[in-house]
């Protein structure tokens, strides 16, 4: 782990191995186990709304686009409960249900989250579906609106797979951090130190390894790996030594992450 900086516990979309992802009771969970940071993902609904959502579809399957839908239209949608039959049930059988959960915007997390916790925020947009959501540039800055109001720059990190919401972010925002996602095609520090402003990589954990952590290291980035959630996976990255963890279940990242609050 990094000396420069303490070591950064991220409950992902809340805590989704306990509560409905990108919901309040989610978010509520996670703060109850202690993390540092609350990671989510955001879209702008019709009428301008930034909401928490992670598929830029209501449904990732089916369904009306999140660009489609008024605030209004999207709030008549409970979102707190997997259907069972599904394959993300199967996937997580500890997850309860909150009944009547709907869609909140990000100025609701703003104003429940107290004055201390931290707030990883992914824009939900690419390149390949440029019509599902508004332009890069007008995602950012609606984003960088609702961070600025809230008055939670100094505690929120802005983070994309669509390094083009990065760039302005950098640009027009420099007071709030950015963050480089990475997958398996493209985990190479290198590229997110040559873009810009990043500071921080956050690259699919599998593929983080030893000489990848040591060049991150060597160019300033701090490691922050996703989505990791089984034992052996968190043991094998916190010996590597990196910078946080985001997980689905922040309570099975034993030794570094903070004690629960009651």
């Amino acid at each position: 782990m990094s000396a420069a900086a303490p070591f950064d516990l991220q409950g992902h979309r809340g805590a989704r191995g306990h509560a409905p992802e990108n919901t309040l009771p989610g978010f509520e969970r996670a703060l109850a186990l202690g993390v540092t940071t609350l990671e989510l993902d955001v879209g702008i609904t019709r009428d301008g709304v930034v909401v928490i959502h992670h598929d830029r579809r209501l449904n990732p399957d089916r369904g009306p686009l999140i660009r489609e839908l008024s605030y209004a239209e999207l709030a008549r949608y409970d979102v707190g409960r997997i259907n069972p039959d599904s394959d993300y049930a199967r996937r997580f059988p500890h997850q309860r249900p909150a009944d009547g959960a709907r869609v909140p915007r990000l100025a609701e997390l703003f104003a429940v989250s107290g004055d201390t916790v931290r707030f990883n925020i992914e824009t939900k947009i690419s390149a390949a579906a440029p019509h599902e959501t508004v332009g890069p540039d007008a995602f950012a800055r609606a984003l960088i609106a609702e961070v600025r109001k809230a008055g939670v720059a100094a505690r929120t990190t802005i983070q994309s797979f669509d390094w083009r919401t990065l760039a302005l972010v950098e640009r027009e925002a420099p007071e709030i951090a950015t963050a480089y996602l990475t997958d398996q095609r493209n985990a190479d520090p290198r590229a997110v130190h040559a873009a810009g402003g990043g500071r921080i990589w956050s690259p699919d954990f599998r593929t983080v390894t030893p000489e990848r952590l040591r060049e991150a290291r060597a160019l300033g980035l701090r490691v922050i790996p996703w989505t990791v959630n089984e034992p052996d996976d968190l043991e094998r990255l916190l010996a590597l030594g990196v910078d946080g963890i985001i997980s689905d279940y922040p309570d099975r990242v034993p030794a570094c992450r903070p004690s629960p609050k009651p």
